[in-house]
């Protein structure tokens, strides 16, 4: 019996891991949108599917190629959410129509894109596809197998996480970046090119989306819902996060991914709760958030490491001083 529920521990542990990983990566974008332009895109969701789509034409071309089926579907995915900002938010933006007017096209945005997609895969035969991709189990973990995508997915999310912190703390574009996000007006009056800037952004947020929804097509199947169906998440993660946190989307993602999986999986074990409660528990997490920490778990968790900080240099025995 221990063994057993040592066993199912460890392998909704991993699967929680491999799924949080995803949600890193499908929520770092919608982060820096909502850090940057302060808009809840809720046509966020709709760039998975469009990388995914991406991920699996590429594949069927050149497969197993995860390197170029990866940059394909971020460069894709990026420009679209280029063309959608020039199109539709922009126009919007300089006309200093209201963010709530916005919400309302992102709406619109998203369900012409999902349309959009879905027209073109039906005539194309692809409303339900898989990439051609090898799966290959690579190791295990006690007995829970670990694939070549696993070992893709998971470190791919946490660097590009620190690559993304880092451009954004150490390159001259990632702080103009944070200036627009701290404070629009100034940037503006102090030369910063916003056009450049938000630009970019787009092009990181829509980008980032494709790659996971490269990884989720692979786990589950490419469809013209695949976005969508992730959209609640996404949203739980960022909500979790503060809305503007990075290192919080990440600690997000993986909350999220484990309250999905290691959660349901306990519940269904101990308690009999059936697995089609699942995807009550995003809706539950943004409820909770938002009654009881509004701006997010982030605020706590840095109140959490600067208190292990001080705890730590207090521990420290101290050097006398020569002289004393």
């Amino acid at each position: 019996m221990t063994s057993h529920l040592l066993e199912w521990l460890v392998d909704s542990i991993v699967l929680s891991i491999f799924i949080g990983s995803i949600y890193v990566l499908a929520s770092l974008g919608l982060t820096l949108t909502l850090a940057v332009v302060k808009l809840p895109n809720f046509a966020h969701a709709e760039f998975l599917t469009i990388g995914a789509y991406t991920g699996a034409v590429i594949s069927s071309g050149f497969p197993d190629n995860f390197l170029l089926m990866g940059a394909g579907a971020f460069v894709v995915s990026g420009l679209i959410a280029v063309v959608i900002h020039f199109l539709v938010y922009k126009p919007m933006m300089d006309r200093k129509i209201s963010i709530y007017t916005m919400v309302l096209a992102s709406f619109a945005v998203a369900t012409f894109v999902r349309y959009g997609v879905f027209s073109w895969a039906s005539i194309s035969n692809l409303l339900s596809t898989h990439p051609s991709v090898s799966i290959v189990v690579v190791g295990s973990i006690g007995t829970t197998p670990i694939t070549n995508i696993y070992e893709i997915v998971v470190p791919l999310a946490l660097v590009l996480s620190a690559v993304l912190g880092l451009f954004l703390t150490v390159t001259r574009l990632g702080k103009s970046m944070r200036a627009v996000a701290s404070n629009f007006e100034l940037a503006r009056v102090t030369g910063i090119r916003l056009s450049v800037v938000v630009t970019f952004m787009w092009v990181i947020a829509g980008g980032l989306a494709g790659l996971g929804g490269v990884f989720l097509g692979i786990y589950t199947a490419v469809t013209p819902v695949l976005g969508s169906s992730l959209l609640l998440q996404i949203f739980a993660v960022v909500i979790i996060a503060g809305l503007t946190s990075m290192s919080g989307t990440v600690i997000g993602g993986y909350i999220v991914g484990f309250a999905e999986n290691t959660v349901m999986a306990a519940l269904n074990n101990f308690f009999g709760v059936p697995f089609t409660f699942e995807p009550i528990l995003p809706f539950a997490m943004i409820l909770v958030v938002l009654m009881f920490r509004p701006t997010g778990l982030t605020p706590n968790m840095m109140s959490g490491i600067a208190y292990a900080k001080r705890w730590l240099n207090r521990s420290k025995p101290k050097v006398p001083i020569e002289g004393e």
